[in-house]
């Protein structure tokens, strides 16, 4: 009899596990959110276990890209109708696409109704208000700094970069430091293929943006970059690097390039990387050159999560979106070294403490001022298309610098005047 009731005990038990189990799993809502390198990179991985474990209501079903793959695959998701709920826009261009095409939401009323505070976000928000609405609340906001490699400073016996450096500065280092022939040279610098490696230096004039700018900005940067490529050859040139389809991540942990100006984003993935024994280079960063007799200014990047404006899950969206871009999300971030969109004294203090910082590199995140590679114009993705065909036909010679400039400005006129 004992033994009897033993069992039905058990059974019940079972039958109980199994019922809750089903009930649960029905409760919950499913979204489904888009990321790139995912499993590459963990942080993100991280958020969403940790938006998880405060909502175990919410299962987040995750979409895994490529970073270079992961603008083409969200428009070919969206555009096919696939019900994604939650996702980065990537750049400014991905997100002012996705505004005109009306695939994201504007978050303004949920914003109000929930009494969000926007403080934190500083000026960083103005950046995504596109026509007087917000679009996404910032999940990271990078910026360039330049990253060098200690051994090869140490080696030619040359002092370290400095925070007021120059542009000038930077290429007569860099020629300094190249050395070698073939396989085995050792370049000064290295120059990444993306058009925002190139306007960079026109940005930082303070003379406006790309879409209503002078273009002439860009004269001195693109001369610049072409002289150090083809005259000083103390940097690979962009011909070759676009053939081999080199990476800046690769290339700079080979431990033969003295300097690398890039994003912030980049201080996680040479963690990362020396974690995993994929490098053994002692880097240290700097802020970004400037030219001479100018303010200091570097350039960056807001990414915001947004939400499909088809979503069928708005208010489990709305939560996820929430926990990306706030506080919680930003501790994560800074954790883990990226520069995250909220942005108070803790998760400063929390960014610079992390292991591996460079002792050295902390005022390398001190600048005055940040321009955005794109500002959040409607046309953004156009124009950011025509200004890096052209930088590619003048830095490959294929056209000179003078009239890729000079058709810029006749291509730009030509799209705003096919879009008004």
């Amino acid at each position: 009899m004992r033994m009897r009731r033993f069992w039905a005990v058990c059974l019940f038990a079972m039958i109980w596990f199994v019922v809750s189990g089903v009930m649960a799993s029905a409760q919950q809502t499913v979204l489904k959110f888009a990321a790139w390198d995912y499993e590459l990179n963990q942080y993100d991985r991280e958020l969403i276990e940790a938006f998880e474990r405060a909502n175990p209501d919410i299962k987040v079903e995750v979409y895994d890209f490529p970073a270079n793959e992961y603008p083409d695959k969200i428009l070919i998701m969206l555009a096919g109708g696939e019900d994604l709920d939650v996702f980065y826009a990537k750049d400014p261009t991905m997100y002012a696409g996705l505004v005109l095409r009306r695939q994201i939401m504007p978050i303004d009323d949920l914003v109000q109704r929930d009494g969000l505070d926007l403080s934190a976000y500083g000026g960083v928000l103005d950046n995504i208000i596109v026509d007087g609405k917000l679009y996404g609340l910032p999940y990271r906001s990078d910026f360039w700094i330049l990253f060098y490699n200690k051994d090869m400073f140490d080696e030619a016996g040359i002092p370290y970069p400095t925070n007021d450096w120059t542009w000038n500065d930077f290429r007569e280092t860099a020629l300094k430091l190249t050395s070698g022939e073939g396989a085995s040279k050792k370049y000064g610098a290295y120059i990444h293929t993306w058009a925002s490696a190139y306007f960079i230096f026109g940005l930082q004039k303070h003379m406006g943006d790309l879409v209503t700018g002078d273009y002439e900005m860009l004269r001195d940067g693109l001369q610049l970059a072409y002289q150090m490529q083809m005259v000083d050859r103390s940097a690979a040139d962009f011909a070759t690097n676009q053939a081999m389809g080199a990476h800046y991540r690769g290339i700079f942990e080979q431990g033969n390039i003295g300097m690398l100006y890039m994003g912030t984003w980049y201080i996680q993935a040479l963690l990362h990387d020396a974690a995993q024994g994929l490098h053994n280079v002692r880097w240290g960063i700097a802020r970004l050159p400037q030219w001479e007799g100018l303010p200091h200014a570097t350039i960056g990047n807001v990414t915001p999560v947004v939400i499909n404006s088809k979503t069928e899950k708005l208010e489990a969206a709305w939560k996820l979106a929430k926990f990306l871009a706030g506080r919680e999300g930003a501790e994560i971030l800074a954790r883990n070294q990226i520069m995250p969109g909220y942005v108070d004294e803790a998760v400063l203090e929390r960014f610079k403490e992390a292991p591996g910082f460079p002792e050295d590199g902390a005022e390398a995140l001190i600048t005055e001022t940040v321009y955005m590679e794109w500002p959040p114009h409607r046309l953004a993705g156009l124009l950011g298309t025509m200004v890096n065909e052209e930088i590619v036909l003048a830095m490959t010679g294929n056209k000179s610098i003078d009239q890729a400039i000079a058709d810029m400005k006749a291509r730009r006129e030509e799209i705003f005047l096919l879009n008004p």
